[in-house]
C-alpha cells in the first residue's frame, strides 16, 4: 500500500471513491470538490496498486490547532489498519497541536484507540445545505 498526498490529477478519482462508499452528498460537483481540495491543508490517499482504498483530509494551522474533516476507507478494506495509517500520516508527530473532529456514530472506539478523547467543550454551527 502506498500513502501520499493528493494531487490535482487525483481529484476526480478520489471524488469517485468517496461517492462509491456513500459520501456523494458531502463531496459536491467536480468543481466544488476541486475547490474543497485546493483549500485543504493536509491530505493522504491510500493506494493499493491502482485502486484507492482510503482517503483523509484535514485543516491545520501548523502551530496549535487542527481539524480532521474526512476519513474514509473502502468497505472491503476496513479493519486492516488503513484508517490508523491515514490518521498517523495526516496528523504527524507534533504533540503541540490539538486535533478535533466530528466522529461518525459508532466510530468512538477507533478514535479512542488513536488517542482521542470525547470532548465536553465543542460547539458547532451546522451547515444549512444538505
Amino acid at each position: 500500500m502506498n500513502l501520499r498526498s493528493i494531487t490535482p490529477e487525483d481529484y476526480e478519482l478520489v471524488r469517485q471513491f468517496l461517492a462509491e462508499i456513500g459520501w456523494e452528498r458531502r463531496i459536491g460537483t467536480p468543481e466544488q470538490f476541486h475547490k474543497m481540495m485546493e483549500n485543504t491543508d493536509r491530505t493522504v490517499v491510500a493506494w493499493d496498486d491502482s485502486r484507492i482504498v482510503g482517503f483523509a483530509r484535514a485543516l491545520c494551522d501548523e502551530v496549535s490547532n487542527g481539524y480532521i474533516s474526512t476519513v474514509a476507507v473502502a468497505a472491503d478494506r476496513r479493519g486492516q489498519g488503513i484508517g490508523r495509517k491515514l490518521i498517523e500520516r495526516l496528523i504527524g508527530d507534533n504533540l503541540n497541536i490539538t486535533w478535533v473532529l466530528r466522529a461518525s456514530p459508532g466510530s468512538g472506539g477507533f478514535w479512542e484507540n488513536m488517542g482521542f478523547n470525547r470532548s465536553e467543550v465543542a460547539m458547532e454551527r451546522e451547515r444549512t445545505q444538505s
